[in-house]
């Protein structure tokens, strides 16, 4: 019997904890998707035009662009992760219910 308070207790803190990761990253997730999708177009015109000009190698405009790309979808990965973290936080609640 004693145990399993201790471990409601322990489950309870993780909710804690999880709920103020997900509360903390919500605001930057929101502000910082335009800011990448800006930043992802930067990194790809840079690329191309870099290669169009013959500024740089063809394997540097290549790194450009791919982290352009990288930048760009990180704002569409980011969500999932977001739930796969309240699915996770509503598992939690339903062991510390039972």
């Amino acid at each position: 019997m004693l145990v399993k308070y201790i471990i409601k207790v322990l489950l309870y803190l993780i909710l804690a904890v999880m709920t103020l990761i997900r509360w903390f990253l919500k605001i930057p997730m929101m502000l910082g998707n335009i800011f990448l999708y800006f930043l992802s177009i930067i990194f790809i015109l840079t690329g191309v035009l870099s290669y169009g000009f013959a500024l740089e190698s063809a394997r540097e405009c290549g790194r450009m662009i791919i982290i352009g790309m990288a930048f760009g979808a990180i704002p569409d990965f980011v969500p999932f992760l977001g739930k796969s973290l309240e699915i996770l936080v509503e598992k939690l609640l339903s062991m510390t219910n039972e």
